[in-house]
């Protein structure tokens, strides 16, 4: 009788001539596709009834499946296993203890869901059986009941499919460890300000860290055993497939937060000792910054506004990721709006909403990329175009053609510097006689830490810190720079919030003819400060002189030697 249960259903059924090989081969591909239960599947194509299957099981096995549960369903079962996660895997909790949790389910021969279960609840399982039909009943009578919709404290959870038509799901309260954990990591998170939230599993040990202000920072260890749980518990909030292990997954949750809302990004990876999660946080409540909030010198807000308001050309923004391209974009977007524009935008995600400003999300697994957008738009009569990424040929060509035919077209690249961008283009296969008549200008920047003012600190710079970094054209001994010694206000790191360093390449004469003779990006970025360009060093540089950020800052993104 053991082995038996070490057998699949379908190989039960089909040594025992119940359905064909053929036919489980092709149930098997249904279930893969549509997530259905094996059983399920089989019943719909015809090849089984109910009565059947279970009196055959209960013959084969030696199981009585129950025709239906007389339990009552309290809220309480399913602060445990949520109701939506019973429906999905057709199991019914219908006692809890401190130490147990009994359910009902439908297939014994799956033994990966009865230690999912465990993981969940944190609990041991105790299983009895009952026919599909007869779980489906129960959950029904607990939906009716509103049994495992308690409102949460805080942070409200919505369900991804009905996250889209901005309508409030509420998720059950829950005195399980894992689910308060979960929750309680997200609001901490959003409350101190974090970018991202790092869930990380080792040979002997599990943590969570923050990135708050482009920094990790280490938070709570996470008790190894009750680490898969966690990772369980995150799968099902973005709607993602808990029984998968072993490939990446990247899902979405959307909670409300302070009455904001937040959508989070989650990205699941399998590693050697398990999986390893990472949330990224965007907080749709947060107002949208002007150009002049941002932090450009007034003379570069000057330019990019002259340049954003030409009928046609490219107007690029470039730097690493988490460098604040797209809330310069968005800022523009504030500017131009004002000038009653046809403006229509494709993004990954769309971070703000922005009325009066029609608005695309990338969905690549129907075939809609930033390619298949920007093509799509050309037709719809746009004066204005933002792509949240140009990263390829085809990308490249239908922006440049957009900005050739009467169109502004503003996007980001992924380079180094302004100059690099020039060249990069040229790269993906754009003729440089296109760029020279196409690109407006090109926004370089970078996001460095400021000071924190509760615990500011002057320094005086000695010789030796004139020679270590460099500094004798730009400072000289005994000028005044400035740190944080760190306090309860910065979590003891010295630093509070970001600061954004620039610079602006304008394509003038000069920079074309170089761009037309296939200049390199060292060769354009020379003649670009010879004409006159802040570079991101003389932008950082004017940042430490005023106090802003530090020395240390600054080189982590130009060297800032002689």
């Amino acid at each position: 009788m053991p082995n038996v249960f070490k057998k699949t259903l379908g190989e039960i059924l089909v040594e025992n001539g119940i359905i064909e090989p053929k036919a489980l081969s092709d149930a098997m591909v249904s279930q893969l596709k549509t997530g259905k239960k094996l059983g399920k599947i089989l019943r719909e194509k015809g090849l089984i009834d109910e009565t059947t299957l279970y009196s055959f099981l209960q013959t084969q096995l030696g199981i009585h499946f129950n025709e239906s549960i007389d339990n009552e369903p309290k809220t309480e079962f399913f602060s445990h296993l949520p109701l939506r996660y019973c429906k999905n895997k057709v199991i019914a909790p219908v006692e809890v203890t401190p130490k147990t949790i009994k359910v009902y389910v439908s297939e014994p021969t799956n033994t990966g869901m009865l230690n999912e279960i465990s993981f969940m609840s944190g609990r041991v399982v105790e299983v009895e059986y009952a026919t599909e039909g007869a779980i489906i009943d129960y959950l029904e009578r607990a939906s009716a009941a509103g049994s495992g919709k308690v409102p949460m404290k805080g942070a409200q959870y919505m369900e991804p499919e009905r996250a889209h038509e901005e309508k409030k799901e509420e998720l059950s309260e829950d005195d399980s460890p894992v689910v308060r954990f979960v929750e309680e990591t997200i609001r901490s998170a959003i409350e101190r300000k974090a970018s991202d939230v790092h869930f990380e599993v080792y040979e002997k040990s599990a943590l969570l860290r923050y990135r708050v202000d482009g920094v990790l920072l280490k938070g709570d260890d996470i008790e190894l055993r009750m680490y898969p749980a966690v990772i369980s518990r995150i799968k099902i909030m973005a709607d993602l497939d808990i029984s998968e292990k072993r490939l990446p997954q990247d899902g979405r949750i959307m909670i409300r937060h302070d009455d904001r809302q937040i959508d989070i990004r989650v990205s699941i990876i399998p590693t050697v000792y398990g999986e390893c999660a990472v949330l990224r946080i965007l907080d749709k409540g947060k107002s949208m910054r002007s150009l002049e909030d941002i932090g450009f010198p007034k003379e570069m807000v000057i330019e990019i506004k002259k340049e954003s308001r030409k009928p046609f050309g490219m107007v690029l923004v470039t730097g690493p990721t988490g460098s604040g391209k797209t809330t310069t974009l968005y800022a523009v977007l504030q500017y131009v709006i004002q000038f009653e524009n046809k403006i229509l935008t494709i993004e990954d995600p769309v971070e703000y909403q922005i009325g009066g400003i029609s608005q695309v999300q990338v969905h690549s697994e129907i075939g809609l990329t930033f390619a298949a957008g920007l093509r799509a738009f050309l037709r719809h009569d746009p004066d204005i175009i933002m792509v949240g990424e140009i990263r390829d040929k085809e990308t490249a060509d239908i922006a440049v053609r957009a900005a050739l035919t009467g169109h502004l077209v503003l996007s980001t690249v992924h380079t180094n510097d302004a100059a690099s961008s020039l060249t990069r283009f040229i790269d993906m296969g754009i003729p440089p006689y296109l760029l020279t008549s196409t690109v407006n200008l090109i926004i370089a920047q970078r996001l460095v830490r400021t000071i924190c003012p509760h615990c500011k600190t002057e320094k005086i710079l000695t010789p030796e810190d004139i020679k270590v970094y460099g500094l004798g054209v730009f400072f000289k001994p005994k000028q005044k720079v400035y740190y944080g010694k760190g306090c309860k206000s910065c979590n003891k790191t010295g630093y509070l919030g970001r600061q954004p360093v620039f610079e602006i390449l304008k394509l003038n004469d000069t920079i074309k003819a170089a761009v037309l003779r296939n200049a390199s990006s060292f060769e354009i970025r020379e003649i670009a400060s010879q004409e006159g360009m802040m570079t991101l060093r003389h932008s950082g540089i004017t940042l430490i002189k005023n106090g802003i950020t530090t020395l240390e800052e600054i080189e982590k993104i130009v060297s800032l030697g002689d």
